[in-house]
């Protein structure tokens, strides 16, 4: 077996989740350049849980700047006519979210109250 054939298995068992190949393995027991390509993906997988994700807080305010800015540049009303434009879609997702919700308490209602087969 040639590295280049190894080097997809590396990758997708570098977690742990998919064992490596039994000749794969086999292989990278005797390659150097294969366990290095295996410790480095191990270290890269590593970093990577170290990584959190940042939530930043916008400064208060920064929306009321935000649109301000906007109403500047646009024109009086502008904010306003955006919306009036979205007004239909914005009005038909609630109604359709609230026809999913709906039809969600149906079934589940339905299903509490099944009585059970003997």
């Amino acid at each position: 077996m040639r590295c280049d054939d190894v080097a997809v298995a590396l990758s997708e068992s570098a977690d742990g989740s998919t064992p490596l190949p039994r000749r794969a393995g086999r292989h990278v027991e005797r390659c150097l350049r294969c366990q290095a390509e295996q410790a480095q993906y191990r270290k890269v997988l590593r970093a990577m849980r170290t990584l959190r994700p940042q939530i930043v807080e916008p400064a208060p305010g920064l929306l009321v700047e935000i649109l301000v800015g906007i109403e500047e540049d646009s024109g009086p009303g502008a904010i306003r006519s955006i919306l009036d434009r979205h007004r239909v879609a914005y009005v038909a997702a609630a109604t359709a979210a609230t026809a999913a919700t709906a039809a969600g308490a149906i079934v589940i209602a339905a299903r509490t109250r099944r009585p059970a087969s003997a």
